[in-house]
């Protein structure tokens, strides 16, 4: 650029060259390689970190078109931190080296070595990136809170994709999914093949559909490059086959649609896909667990509505489900609390181990606190006895956290697992038993009825009715609910099991004291 506005004064091309690169102090040439063609970004040491610098830097890293920029800028979309597998996606550097590219940890290391970003540790997250303070200060509950959106709006967008067969139903994987692969040298949120007949290549050969998601935001020009370099290098890279590639945010600048028609891309809301009442509803999921222990405790009215307008485009991983009910758990959970918390993060201070706690309530004045664990469950859902196990093993994490709290090292500790579903056997005989042993922190739970009982008790008809109809299973026609006690062999126990299993839709073991000491509620078959 300095080149160029040197030869618009009149100075040649070659003198102009050799005036830059002869500059002396204070002129600088920035020491780390960003941009192509062995061009150098000069600046006066006094400007040198400050925000002007920073800003006219990545600037110019745009009007070159380096890979640097849209590394950077996919960054700022992602709201400014982003974990290390994040940043493989919004790089638009490719993940397995390529001749003549800049892999996309080398532009992490370059970034980290220029200051644009800097390497930090998350105990929740692990090795992520943020940027550098002079483009904002990223907050760690806004990134937690778009990564659980964006689990939920893909599951949404890969359960679309199937039933419209643009992708094998099986094999179309998302963030998070342990067999996630790179397709062609590119990281995506969403890739699997397609055997559309307009992706396909010889032979049957199938092409790809691939998607990245933003939870929230409106994307510009700059931010959508990532995107359309990781297309266009894809198509030339995959000859002979389609690939139909999606970007997904809360919208888009008409310069950043016009650019994507233009790459080919297809750029897409949450309201195209699913709907103006699903998208609004998406949008409002991430302000609503920015802040969940406040939403949690406003009008019931809104978070029915939010459950209703979200469930219909649930997939199979489930993740939106089990954040409505801790919600509901949290609505139902702050009746009797002077006050509550969620996601609140323990740490043992002497392992350095981290367990999240779901909802923190706080009764009497900060003199007891309980931390209930939330595990939402479709209708007829059973909680395991391996999910169990998981949280007991957290309870020593939470102890510790408590015991070294500031404010609640006196206070009396108590924990509690709420589900939305029913108590597998063993499951509730290995709470039993651990109940039994413990003396000070002790341990609670309750199954969907007991939360629906709960519901009613406060008089919550809306938060019932939701639970009702979107948590807990009905009985069917033909079956009627009961319960069965009786003294029995662990033989013949066995045989009661499996008439759970063949006979019932729902089953699981009361807690009971004195005789007899087995009892099972139910729904029998009427017959």
């Amino acid at each position: 650029m300095i080149v160029a506005a040197l030869q618009a004064d009149g100075i040649s091309a070659e003198a102009a060259r050799q005036r830059v690169s002869r500059a002396v102090q204070p002129i600088r040439r920035f020491p780390i390689p960003l941009f192509p063609k062995r061009e150098s970004f000069l600046y006066l040491q006094e400007d040198r970190n400050s925000e002007r610098f920073w800003h006219n830097f990545l600037r110019d890293l745009r009007v070159s078109n380096a890979v640097y920029a849209a590394a950077i800028d996919g960054v700022i979309a992602r709201g400014g931190l982003v974990t290390a597998d994040g940043f493989a996606v919004i790089s638009g550097a490719p993940v397995i080296p390529q001749r003549g590219q800049v892999a996309a940890d080398l532009v992490a290391k370059r970034l980290v070595s220029a200051g644009f970003v800097k390497e930090v540790s998350d105990i929740e997250q692990g090795r992520c990136f943020s940027l550098a303070a002079s483009f904002g200060s990223p907050s760690l509950a806004s990134v937690r809170a778009r990564a659980l959106t964006e689990a939920v709006l893909l599951d949404g967008v890969r359960e679309w994709a199937r039933k419209i067969g643009l992708a094998g139903y099986n094999t179309l994987l998302i963030r998070g999914d342990p067999n996630l692969r790179p397709i062609g040298p590119f990281a995506f949120d969403l890739a699997g093949p397609s055997y559309l007949l307009p992706l396909q290549g010889s032979a049957t050969k199938p092409g790809f559909v691939v998607a990245d998601v933003f939870a929230e935001g409106i994307l510009t020009l700059e931010q959508v490059q990532f995107f359309i370099r990781k297309a266009r290098m894809l198509n030339a890279t995959l000859s002979g086959i389609g690939v139909l590639s999606i970007l997904v945010s809360e919208g888009f600048t008409g310069p950043a649609l016009t650019a994507g028609h233009a790459a080919g891309v297809m750029l897409a809301t949450p309201k195209d896909l699913f709907g103006r009442r699903v998208g609004l509803a998406i949008t409002s999921l991430v302000e609503t667990l920015k802040n969940a222990a406040a939403y949690a405790s406003s009008s019931p009215e809104r978070l029915t509505s939010l459950i209703e307008s979200l469930l219909d485009i649930e997939g199979r991983a489930g993740n939106l489900r089990g954040i409505l009910f801790e919600l509901v758990a949290g609505y139902l959970a702050r009746r009797d609390a002077v006050s509550i918390d969620m996601g609140v993060r323990a740490t043992d201070p002497a392992t350095g181990k981290t367990a999240d706690i779901d909802i923190q309530k706080v009764t009497s004045q900060a003199s007891s606190v309980t931390a209930i664990e939330c595990k939402g469950k479709e209708p007829g859902g059973v909680l395991e006895k391996g999910e169990v196990e998981e949280w007991l093993r957290k309870i020593a994490i939470m102890r510790s956290h408590y015991r070294a709290h500031p404010v609640f090292r006196e206070a009396d500790v108590h924990f509690e697992l709420w589900t939305s579903g029913t108590i597998q056997l063993d499951a509730l005989a290995l709470l039993n038993e651990d109940k039994a042993k413990r003396v000070r922190a002790t341990i609670a739970w309750k199954d969907g009825q007991d939360v629906m009982v709960l519901a009613r008790k406060h008089k919550e008809k809306s938060i019932a009715d939701a639970l009702n109809q979107h948590f807990i299973a009905q009985p069917s026609r033909g079956y009627r609910e009961t319960t069965w006690c009786g003294s029995t062999s662990a033989g013949n126990f066995c045989l009661i099991l499996e008439l759970c299993v063949r006979e019932m839709c729902e089953a699981h073991l009361l807690p009971r004291a004195g005789n007899p000491p087995v009892c099972v509620r139910g729904r029998f078959k009427e017959d």
